[in-house]
């Protein structure tokens, strides 16, 4: 087995100081090296400071970097692609934006352990705001009725500083013996972890797909991999990112997975290119 192609996407978020946070995100792959990052305010997650640099690219075409003044004042939260797409667009590939929207990512997720400064009074209330605005979104907020495990629970605590919150994904695909390309993803942050793994033959078509989860917020968040297997048989390089939310159960899936096999299909895509 011969490795072709590997990508990393890393997100970190501390504090900075007692009233903000730093939000980064890391990208590392074969051929692109980059790094986005975001300064907010804590209690109204306002943007202070945004900025892109990219280090390393093929020929250096996608080299440079700026400060993104056009961003200062947007909330870093759920309804932030539209000022995302409004003010870097497709500069550079569209790696900017997408480098931006993973550091609004690491903000949401960290907005667990700075609950109270975003003035919510208790871990309960924080857990009931998101079962509202995420209802019938994935497949834990499609399923409340059963009396699911809650978040907080899940955690363990409620307290952290400093650091909030990581995330690493990483996908590394390899060409087997036999011409076939082996294609596997991993998904691993502060709360959650899973692994999805993809065949792929010489025209791109998944010849097996499967996944499994190791940690997720309750036992229901598990079924979602049952979702991979409606991947056989589709063109990887040819399946955007709206087809694989249908595949893998849209409300009924999970964000994660979806995440991680789209991550996939465009490291495919790449050894294809």
């Amino acid at each position: 087995m011969q490795a072709l192609y590997q990508v990393n996407r890393f997100i970190t978020v501390d504090t900075l100081g007692e009233d903000e946070l730093l939000s980064k995100s890391i990208y590392s792959s074969t051929d692109v090296e980059a790094v986005g990052q975001l300064i907010a305010n804590q209690d109204s997650l306002r943007i202070n400071k945004a900025q892109w640099d990219i280090y390393r690219s093929p020929g250096s075409v996608l080299n440079g970097g700026k400060e993104l003044p056009g961003l200062i004042g947007v909330e870093a939260y759920l309804n932030s692609g539209k000022e995302l797409k409004r003010v870097i667009g497709e500069e550079s590939d569209g790696l900017p934006r997408e480098l931006l929207a993973e550091c609004v990512k690491g903000i949401i997720q960290a907005e667990t352990f700075i609950f109270e400064k975003r003035g919510f009074l208790s871990p309960q209330a924080y857990e009931e705001h998101w079962d509202k605005i995420y209802l019938n979104i994935c497949r834990y907020y499609s399923h409340l009725e059963l009396g699911l495990r809650r978040w907080f629970e899940h955690i363990g605590y409620s307290e952290r500083t400093q650091n909030l919150y990581n995330r690493s994904k990483s996908c590394t695909v390899c060409r087997q013996d036999d011409g076939e390309l082996s294609a596997s993803g991993s998904f691993i942050d502060s709360f959650h972890e899973l692994f999805v793994q993809i065949t792929v033959n010489t025209k791109g078509i998944v010849t097996d797909a499967s996944g499994n989860y190791l940690r997720a917020p309750d036992p229901v968040c598990y079924e979602s991999s049952e979702h991979m297997e409606k991947i056989i048989g589709k063109n990887i390089t040819r399946t955007n990112k709206k087809e694989i939310i249908e595949l893998a159960g849209g409300p009924h899936g999970c964000d994660h997975l979806v995440d991680l096999v789209y991550d996939l299909s465009r490291a495919v895509g790449h050894v294809f290119d």
